[in-house]
């Protein structure tokens, strides 16, 4: 009898790809994958990263386009649905091509779907623009759990890592840290992907089956810390300057600027919680994401 094959869409999204990095590193046992691409181009860069892996690889699937989405979910029993962002496209179509592939994958069959979404929707007044991108596909998910018994789990992601190489690079350069004065988990889309992992991976899907969990880092972070950690890895005295908000709103989009706004006047709205550490046994610490992406800063 075949291992259960699991739908990874998108599998070049950060956390598709470590989705699929930690299901060949840990559960290969239990199943098997296929990445979902929308270009030859990313699929290629993929095969690349993961050339001597067994992995089933699927072309031309646009959320856009939804008669080409069925071949991304034939025959899966399981499936990774990663939010999409296309800037190209606009916020305001995420949602929709979200419910597209939620959609698919119920018409064809998945039993079993985990959506990386965000935690913005803790605030769907507040932060509007953002929590609007994700708040209709978990009414959906609960839906289709009602209507065809649909089991889910949703990883709601935290403010990544990620998105601080820019200010890490300039900071570097300048001995300045500039950012907002907010308190943040920041979490390392590494972990989300890890995250998924165990969920996709578990023989209990009743153990996971919907769960909501809140994907962050180990530490709640203020700008001082983070400019204290860069001085450290970088062995340089970094300081920290705060960026008001009639500064950064300036060069921000205003889907972000809406939310750090909030966080600058909501300093503990980000939710913080052990479920990384609980469902991996581990969180990736700044310190470490640091080290890990120093070629960036080079």
């Amino acid at each position: 009898m075949s291992l259960p094959l699991v739908s990874i869409f998108t599998a070049n999204s950060n956390s598709g790809s470590a989705c699929i990095g930690e299901i060949k590193k840990k559960y290969s046992n239990k199943v098997r994958v296929r990445g979902v691409f929308r270009s030859e181009e990313k699929a290629n860069a993929f095969r690349k990263s993961f050339q001597d892996a067994d992995i089933e690889t699927v072309v031309g699937c646009d959320a856009d386009r939804p008669e080409t989405l069925d071949k991304a979910f034939q025959g899966c029993r399981y499936a990774l649905i990663v939010t999409p962002h296309d800037p190209n496209r606009g916020l305001q179509d995420d949602a929709r091509l979200a419910k597209n592939m939620i959609e698919s994958a119920v018409a064809n069959n998945v039993e079993y779907i985990v959506l990386v979404a965000s935690w913005t929707v803790h605030f769907p007044q507040k932060i509007s623009m953002l929590s609007s991108r994700f708040k209709p596909s978990e009414i959906l998910l609960e839906k289709y759990e009602k209507e065809k018994g649909l089991k889910w789990t949703v990883l709601r992601g935290g403010v990544f890592m990620e998105n601080t190489i820019p200010n890490v690079a300039q900071a570097v350069k300048t001995l300045v840290y500039q950012f907002p004065d907010i308190l943040c988990p920041y979490v390392d889309t590494k972990d989300i992907g890890r995250c998924a992992a165990v969920c996709l991976a578990s023989s209990n899907k009743e153990e996971h089956n919907g769960k909501f969990y809140e994907m962050n880092g180990p530490e709640q972070l203020t700008g001082q810390r983070l400019a204290e950690i860069c001085s450290k890895v970088f062995n340089k005295n970094i300081k920290y300057q705060p960026v008001p908000k009639e500064i950064f709103k300036k060069f921000m989009p205003e889907a972000v600027y809406q939310v750090f706004e909030f966080m600058v006047e909501n300093r503990h709205c980000v939710p913080f919680t052990n479920d990384v550490r609980e469902l991996t046994g581990q969180s990736s610490s700044y310190e470490n994401f640091i080290r890990d992406h120093l070629n960036e800063f080079e």
